[in-house]
This record gives structure tokens, C-alpha cells and sequence, in this order.
């Protein structure tokens, strides 16, 4: 409980908290009192429909009669006839309908002042012997006063509707963006064009098990668009009156056939020249007849798109902004941080797309992204800003006693760097020029000083590539550590790795040699020194025992001593030489020491280990103090290796050994003389 209270109460973790309910506030705010959200909203749902959707078969029962260019035309041409055109003639194309096998005619077209007296009775009288539904078009007008605003239905002449039409409203209502998505059914209760068509067909519609939202109490539905303009068949009106001679047998059999304006003519009744066109996710500038025809598509289709209902819509937005969240609070990484956020951008909006397609439901993504967003700017800043305040601290802690490598390395991730004393398992390295002494007496105070220099530099450089840290300088030796002050499993071997490099620049490098020890133990790595002039640096029996290993080459003649605790680690990686089980001065506890020669795989390992092979040989016999028999052994091995340096200081050893065995107590350890 307390560990959950105190990760509860971590100041990183409260200001996600507040930034979670600080963005879900903006999202509800510019939902609920703004437009653009919604609008944002609705152009996703378009990209979906027009482009995840995309368009889809022309319907085969549908087909529309359209009032275009062609056929003002021709009317004018021909009989001289301006629009509005005589309603005998739409007498006449119910009646070819009826020929032609059509199952109903629905008239995007309000009648609803009379005509002349032949042309009102021609119409009645069709409409009377049609035996195909008949559906003609209402609407609602709006008379706006100072003083209030008053609805008026506009409906067609009373002795239409009594010779047996059915009323259909066309009313349609685009959305704050004047999209038309979503259709009403119905006006105050009386069904819309493409339900009374549908209901003439002879089916019903149960509301209960389709997706509607109401618009007072009329249902609504999101219309399943076809495709662009004139994806449903579309005749001119002029065709449909030669249908015999103008279009290909069939075209209005069994088909319900709407019929309306595809540009832009004066209003039937009269009014003012308006366009009968709206934008829908697929086309600008749908016709309003093509419109209802896609509502009585999507009917008959039975193809429904739900919608996200409120709750639903809150949980999809909290979900991807409590993941962004988590990653942006837990992820170290910035990288990481934003792969994880686009991540979950694009994989909601491919989620979202698939939902949409494989089961007509229509959840948010605009909503979501700017939560997401939010979540993700504001936890950024906040955590961009407490880093550079601590980056600052940590550059000021570490200033003027590490590498401007080790302290970048640091600054990336400060929050493993523990100041003050803490025990950590790292390797040690200490480095000597041998007969440096001899060195300096040869060459003036400046050319010792430019070659050092040339010396630190480059051994500096295999250090800090393989990610260790320079300690200090100490004459012309060098103290380099691995594990500190950043943890690394591999510390170990990048440092027997930066030894190898070391020498092998080394040697190119005469008159100069280099010793080299490592060791691998328990250290202390902290600030010491004065309060105004701090060293980062590592103590302990593990540092000291490093720098013995460094001058105990000389005893052997190499150049790179490790230590058994250092082996352990990386004898599955290098090649090594158990040289011997010494005693270092200032310890009590006997440890066995190795020759770094090479990486296992290297072209100089494979020529050393039969040197090796042969070495053990040596130590068997000595271990079995076989004076003699080591000697022979020796001299052999030399014969095959004559530059062997270790191998003829056993020689001596055992040599001396025959003429002055050791005591029967002697425990086979070799207590060094010196440092």
C-alpha cells in the first residue's frame, strides 16, 4: 500500500494525472460549445465512406429520371415549353412507368399549387388509373417574422392526393458543415420520400432493430452512399418519354424510379431559382432527388452504419490517452516515447477504419487524436522542462571531474547516476608505460609533453568507444573504470576489449610499452574530496587489487593481467593463460591471475593457443612439484615458443627450486615482492 501511495504521489505521475483530466476538460469543452470537433469528426466519417469504404455496384432496383440540361432543351426546342413544364407531361410519364413495368414513381417535385385546368385533370386522372404507388413530395416552409418564426407544411394540391397519391416529405437537413449525412425518415411523424417508397413496396421497418438517433421524434439514420454522382442509374426525362426507342430494354422493370432535378431550376411553385443540391461525403453537389434515392438504397440494402453512442465515445477517447499516458510517464526513451504515441494514432485509426468496414460502425477518431495529443504535448513539456532543470543540476555535480562523453552519457540518463557513495560490481583498469622513467631521461620536458598527450589521447579513445569512463590520469598511467557511473552487463568485457585495443596501439608505438591490469569486483563509486572540489571516483579491495595486477606483469613479462573474478566473465569470449596463483602485497587471500592474449575468433588467438595448450603442461608439472620434470618440459615449450617471457620465468623458478625446494607447507602461491 505504501509503495502504491508513494507511485501515486510522484510528481510526475500527479501532473499526468492532472494533464489527463485537463485535456479530457478540453476535449468536452470544444465538443460540447464549438463546431469544430464535430466538423473534424465528420470529415473522418467522410474519409471513410468515400475512401476506406470507397464506392460500391450500382444499385440494380433503383433508377432515377432526371430533370437536366438536356431535357430543358429539348422541351424548349421542341414544344417550346420553359420550366416549369405542363403537368400533363408528368401524366404522361407515370403512364409509360405503368407500361414500362416500373414499381413505383416517386416525384422529388412539391405540386402544390394548382395548374390549369387540363393539366391538374390529366395528372388526377393518371394517378387514379396508375396501378404502381405513386409518391409525391412536401416539404416545410418557414414564415419568419420580428416576431416569431412559424412552420407551414407545403404539400401537394388536395385533389392529388385524393385520386390516391401518397405524400412523401423531401426535406433534408445537412449537418453544421452542410455535409448530409444523416437523413430524417420522417417529418413531424409523416414518413420522407424514401420511407413512404420503401413502405409502398409492400415491406415495414422496425426501428428497434435498426441504428437511429431521433431529431425530435423523427428517426435518423447515416445514409450508405453509392458512390459519387449519378452512381444510381440516371435517364434523362426526355429519354424516359422514347424509353422504347431511347434505352435498353428493362431499364424500369420492377425498379422504383425517382424522379427530380439535376441542376439548377426555378422551384415549381413559383419561388425563387435555388439549387437542389447538397454535399455529401462523396460528391460536392448531390442532387437532392439522387439523395433519397441513396435513403431508399440504404432501406432496401439494409446496409446500416451505427455511430459511437456517448459512453462509448468517452471510453474511446480516455483509452488511447491513459496508453499515451502510461508510455509517456514509463518510457525513458524520447524515441520510444513517440513511436509508441504514433503507434497508437495510426493503429486507432486503422482499428477504427476496420470497424467501419467489417461492421458498419462508426467510432470517433478525430476526438481521440486530440486527446491524445493533448496528453502527449503536455506530459513532453513538462518532462522536457524538469529534464533540462535536472540536466543542469548534473552538469553542475559533474563538472570538472569526468569526460564531456561520460557526462552526455549521463545527462541521457541521469536518473541511474547515484552520487555519494553507492556499492556497485564494476571492472577496474589500471595502465603503466614501462621504463617510462628511462623514456623522459632521453627526450626534452616538451617532446615528453607532446608524446604523452599523443599517448592519452589515443588510449583514451579505445576506453571511451567501449563505453568506459577515464577516472584520472596519474603521471603516465591511466585509471578507466566499466559499470560506473552508468551500470553495464557487459562491463567486463568492453574492458578487457579496451586492454586489447590499448596494446595493440601501443606496440606501434616504440620505444613505448604499456602494462595493463584488470579486475572485476565490489567497489564504492562516489563524490570524495574537499565540499567545494569533489572527485567522482571508486574505492575499495577490487581497485586496489587492479592496480597490482598492472605491476605485476613485470614479474611475468606481459602486458595484460587479469584477475579470476575478471576471467570468469569473459573466458567464453577471450583467449586466456592461467599464469599463476600469486599473493599481492597488502593481502592475505591468494588469487589466480591470467593473460589477456586475444578475442576468440582473432587470426592471433588461433596462432597463440598452441602456445597455451602447451603452457598448461608447465603448470600441471609444477603443480605437482615435478622440479625437474618441469624443467624438461620448459625447455621443450621454449624450443617451440622462444619469446615465451612467462615461460622462462618458470624456468628460473623451478630451476632454483631444484637446488632449494620450497617448505613442505608451501601452498604452490607466489607472494609478490612488490608493488
Amino acid at each position: 500500500m505504501k509503495k502504491f501511495l508513494k507511485l501515486l504521489t510522484k510528481k510526475e505521475n500527479v501532473a499526468a494525472l492532472v494533464f489527463l483530466i485537463v485535456s479530457y476538460a478540453l476535449v468536452a469543452v470544444f465538443s460540447r460549445y464549438t463546431p469544430y470537433l464535430s466538423a473534424l469528426e465528420g470529415k473522418s466519417y467522410d474519409f471513410m465512406m468515400s475512401v476506406v469504404r470507397g464506392p460500391e455496384p450500382t444499385p440494380k432496383d433503383i433508377v432515377i429520371v432526371g430533370i437536366d440540361d438536356s431535357s430543358l432543351q429539348q422541351f424548349a426546342d421542341n414544344f417550346g415549353w420553359q420550366f416549369p413544364w405542363p403537368r400533363a407531361v408528368y401524366a404522361e410519364l407515370i403512364r409509360l412507368l405503368n407500361e414500362a413495368g416500373a414499381r413505383s414513381v416517386t416525384f422529388d417535385m412539391i405540386f402544390d399549387l394548382p395548374s390549369t385546368p387540363e393539366n391538374d385533370t390529366a395528372l388526377t386522372g393518371i394517378i387514379q388509373a396508375s396501378k404502381i404507388p405513386v409518391i409525391l413530395g412536401a416539404t416545410q416552409g418557414i414564415v419568419e417574422d420580428a416576431r416569431f418564426t412559424q412552420m407551414t407544411e407545403i404539400l401537394p394540391v388536395q385533389q392529388l392526393i385524393d385520386a390516391g397519391s401518397k405524400v412523401g416529405y423531401a426535406t433534408l437537413n445537412p449537418g453544421v458543415d452542410s455535409v448530409l449525412r444523416k437523413a430524417r425518415l420522417s417529418v413531424n411523424g409523416e414518413p420522407g420520400l424514401a420511407l413512404q417508397t420503401f413502405l409502398q413496396s409492400g415491406r415495414q421497418l422496425d426501428l428497434a432493430k435498426i441504428p437511429v438517433d431521433f431529431e425530435g421524434n423523427d428517426p435518423r439514420i447515416l445514409v450508405h452512399y453509392v458512390g459519387r454522382g449519378r452512381s444510381i442509374s440516371t435517364v434523362s426525362f426526355y429519354q424516359a418519354l422514347d424509353y422504347q426507342n431511347s434505352l435498353p430494354k428493362g431499364t424500369f422493370a420492377g425498379k422504383a424510379v425517382f424522379v427530380g432535378r439535376s441542376l439548377k431550376v426555378q422551384d415549381i411553385s413559383g419561388g425563387k431559382s435555388e439549387a437542389d443540391a447538397f454535399a455529401t461525403p462523396f460528391d460536392p453537389g448531390m442532387p437532392g432527388v439522387e439523395i433519397h434515392a441513396n435513403i431508399l438504397w440504404t432501406l432496401l440494402s439494409g446496409k446500416y452504419t451505427s455511430e459511437s453512442s456517448p459512453l462509448e465515445t468517452w471510453l474511446i477517447i480516455l483509452f488511447p490517452a491513459f496508453l499515451i499516458t502510461g508510455v509517456v510517464v514509463g518510457a525513458k526513451s524520447f524515441r520510444l516515447k513517440i513511436i509508441v504515441a504514433l503507434s497508437v494514432i495510426f493503429g486507432w485509426a486503422i482499428v477504427a477504419s476496420l470497424i467501419f468496414i467489417y461492421l458498419h460502425h462508426w467510432v470517433y477518431t478525430i476526438q481521440p487524436l486530440f486527446m491524445t495529443l493533448s496528453v502527449f504535448g503536455l506530459n513532453t513539456l513538462y518532462q522536457y522542462r524538469a529534464s533540462e532543470k535536472e540536466r543542469a543540476v548534473v552538469r553542475r555535480a559533474l563538472k570538472g571531474y569526468v569526460s564531456s562523453q561520460v557526462m552526455d552519457e549521463v545527462l541521457k540518463n541521469h536518473d541511474q547516476l547515484q552520487l555519494g557513495g553507492a556499492q556497485v560490481v564494476a571492472t577496474v583498469l589500471f595502465s603503466d608505460i614501462a621504463g617510462f622513467s628511462k623514456i623522459s631521461e632521453k627526450i626534452t620536458p616538451k617532446e615528453l609533453s607532446t608524446m604523452l598527450n599523443d599517448y592519452f589521447t589515443k588510449m583514451g579513445d579505445q576506453i571511451m568507444k567501449r563505453d568506459g569512463m577515464i577516472n584520472k590520469y596519474i603521471g603516465d598511467a591511466i585509471m578507466a573504470l566499466w559499470g560506473v557511473p552508468l551500470p553495464n552487463p557487459n562491463h567486463a568485457l568492453l574492458g578487457c576489449q579496451s586492454a586489447l585495443a590499448m596494446k595493440r596501439i601501443v606496440d606501434g608505438m616504440a620505444p613505448m610499452k604499456a602494462r595493463i591490469g584488470l579486475n572485476t569486483g565490489l567497489v564504492v563509486a562516489g563524490n570524495l574530496g574537499h565540499i567545494e572540489r569533489m572527485e567522482y571516483t571508486v574505492i575499495g579491495d577490487a581497485v586496489n587489487l587492479a592496480s597490482r595486477l598492472e605491476g605485476a606483469n613485470k614479474g611475468f613479462g606481459t602486458a595484460i593481467m587479469i584477475s579470476e573474478f575478471t576471467a570468469e566473465l569473459v573466458r567464453d569470449k577471450l583467449l586466456l593463460r592461467q599464469l599463476d596463483v600469486i599473493r599481492v602485497i597488502g593481502k592475505q587471500q591468494p588469487i589466480r591471475v591470467f593473460e589477456l592474449i586475444a578475442e576468440v575468433g582473432e587470426p592471433q588467438a588461433e596462432q597463440a593457443r598452441p602456445m597455451v595448450e602447451s603452457f598448461q603442461e608447465i603448470l600441471d608439472c609444477y603443480g605437482q612439484r615435478d622440479w625437474g620434470r618441469a624443467c624438461e618440459v620448459i625447455s621443450k615449450h621454449l624450443e617451440r615458443f622462444p619469446e615465451d617471457s612467462v615461460a622462462q620465468t618458470y624456468l628460473k623458478r623451478c630451476k632454483r627450486f631444484l637446488e632449494t625446494p620450497p617448505a613442505p607447507d608451501w601452498d604452490g602461491v607466489y607472494a609478490l615482492e612488490s608493488k
